[in-house]
C-alpha cells in the first residue's frame, strides 16, 4: 500500500471518528411543551375567559372543552394558540375541567374555579381583566432542536467525546506519518 493511500485512510478514519463523535455527543430533540391555560382561572358565572394553548405545531387550530362553556376553537396567534370563551350564567359553583384536544395528538388539561356570584347584567357586560404584560418572554419559542428541552443530560459526554476523537485523530496521524518517515529512511 502507497503512502498517499495510507493518508487517504487515515484521514478518512479521522473523518468517521469525528462525525461519530459529533453525531452521539448532540442531546436528542424534544417536542415543544402542550399545555393550556385560562385566565383569570377563577371566574363567576357568565364571564368571559382568556385561552392560551400550545400543541406540537401551532400552525392549525385546536378545540377547547369544558362544562363550564361548552367547546371553543383556539387559533393560531403569534406562536401560540389563543380564543376566548364565556362560562355559562347558570354554571354553579366548583371546579371544571378544561381540556385541550390537538390535532396531531397529546392533549392537555388544566382547570378552571367558577365561584359563587352575580352573572354580569346583559346591557353592561364585566370586560375580562387583562393578564399583565410579562417584560420577558415565560419560555422559549416552540423551534425544535430542543437544545434546552428536558431529557438525559448529555452534555457531560461533549467534552470527554470530543477529546477522544481528538486523540485517536493524532494517534492516526502520528502512526500514518512514522511508518511514512520509516519508508523513506530505507531507501
Amino acid at each position: 500500500m502507497g503512502s498517499g493511500t495510507r493518508r487517504g485512510a487515515a484521514g478518512l478514519a479521522v473523518g468517521v471518528l469525528t462525525a461519530l463523535g459529533v453525531l452521539l455527543g448532540a442531546p436528542p430533540a424534544h417536542a415543544a411543551d402542550i399545555y393550556v391555560q385560562v385566565t383569570p382561572s377563577d371566574v363567576a358565572p357568565g364571564h368571559l375567559v382568556g385561552i392560551r394553548a400550545s400543541c406540537r405545531t401551532n400552525y392549525h387550530p385546536a378545540s377547547v372543552e369544558s362544562e363550564a362553556f361548552g367547546i371553543v376553537t383556539v387559533e393560531p396567534q403569534h406562536g401560540y394558540l389563543s380564543g376566548t370563551a364565556t362560562v355559562h350564567p347558570h354554571t354553579k359553583p366548583g371546579r371544571y375541567r378544561v381540556k385541550l384536544l390537538c390535532p396531531e395528538g397529546p392533549n392537555a388539561s388544566t382547570m378552571l374555579y367558577v365561584k359563587a356570584g352575580p352573572a354580569p347584567s346583559p346591557t353592561h357586560p364585566t370586560p375580562p381583566k387583562p393578564a399583565p404584560p410579562h417584560p420577558y418572554p415565560t419560555r422559549g419559542p416552540a423551534t425544535g432542536f430542543g437544545g434546552t428541552a428536558g431529557g438525559p443530560d448529555l452534555g457531560g459526554l461533549l467534552v470527554p467525546g470530543g477529546l477522544g476523537v481528538t486523540v485517536t485523530g493524532l494517534v492516526l496521524v502520528m502512526v500514518a506519518t512514522r511508518q511514512r518517515t520509516r519508508r523513506v529512511g530505507r531507501r
